[in-house]
């Protein structure tokens, strides 16, 4: 009876297949890039490449998985932030940043983007000033 009941069991189970983990595999899973225009736009891309190197300097540091940093410079300040999987190595990590900020390349006059991939994300956006669209 036992070899039975184990039988019918054997028989309503599914194969599967764990997801195989091979780090060095940056597939694009989600992106999004923004529509909103910045004010000025020298402006935005120098504080947006000021913030995507100051992450990928911080991500190039031993065992550092998630770095983020912001430009306040000359108007239409930039925020960006990354994180990679902890089972990466720092050249892992980086090769995954790397391919984020290329597939977000396309993005250039939007006030933000972001990318998942299999192994990290990145995003980076405009900050708001509250001050600079008030009107007296």
């Amino acid at each position: 009876m036992a070899l039975l009941v184990a039988f019918f069991l054997l028989t309503l189970m599914r194969s599967g297949m764990s997801q195989m983990n091979n780090s060095n595999t940056n597939r694009p899973i989600g992106s999004f890039c923004g529509r909103n225009a910045p004010m000025v736009l020298s402006n935005f891309f120098n504080n947006r490449n000021f913030a995507l190197s100051e992450i990928r300097r911080q991500l190039s540091g031993n065992d550092v998985l998630y770095a983020r940093a912001q430009s306040l410079a000359e108007g239409d300040s930039v925020f960006g932030a990354a994180q990679c999987r902890n089972y990466l190595s720092t050249a892992q990590c980086l090769a995954c940043f790397d391919a984020a900020v290329s597939e977000l390349t396309s993005c250039l006059t939007g006030n933000g983007a972001y990318v998942f991939f299999d192994n990290c994300f990145l995003r980076f956006s405009r900050m708001w000033n509250k001050d600079k669209w008030h009107k007296d």
